[in-house]
């Protein structure tokens, strides 16, 4: 009868700190770090500025190459980063500007403070270059969606962005 109650404390305490059966949604945070500088990576780094991103719903704005943001609340959950960003350009004009995501889709778990590092391995584009992936239509469509106001080009003609053809 005893190990009955200490299951039963166990499982309610899992539940409470996971959130279920609850209305609220779970909190997580997190931040975005531009590591495109990462000295661990070998080989060619790109020269991205992130000018703008979201992870979950949450946007971000201008992440400077080796700069972290400051921590934000999310919804813990699993998602892309999704971003525009400019090539070799701080100041993130447009005309230098390309949507592109995390490879990876990132988790985040209720109670958790984590850093999500975009580097060269960890990041998808319209018009790769080689070693990298292209961009699901899904993603590029939701950034589209996000920031419409770069005026990208639809899916089918992503690779005619201005960017890529440079």
């Amino acid at each position: 009868m005893r190990f009955a109650n200490r299951w039963v404390a166990v499982s309610a305490l899992v539940c409470a700190l996971s959130g279920c059966g609850g209305s609220e949604s779970a909190v997580a945070f997190a931040s975005i770090q531009n590591d495109f500088n990462d000295p661990a990576i070998s080989g060619f780094q790109p020269p991205w500025t992130i000018c703008k991103a979201s992870y979950l719903g949450v946007k971000f704005d201008l992440i400077a190459i080796g700069d972290t943001t400051a921590e934000k609340q999310v919804e813990a959950g699993i998602d892309n980063v999704l971003m525009v960003a400019a090539w070799n350009d701080p100041s993130c004009s447009p005309e230098h500007c390309l949507p592109i995501a995390s490879k990876n889709a990132e988790e985040t778990v209720p109670g958790q403070h984590r850093t999500i590092a975009i580097s060269m391995p960890n990041h998808q584009g319209p018009c790769p270059p080689e070693g990298v992936q292209p961009i699901p239509q899904a993603l590029y469509d939701r950034i589209l969606a996000l920031w419409p106001e770069y005026n990208f080009l639809p899916y089918d003609q992503r690779a005619q962005n201005t960017q890529c053809l440079q």
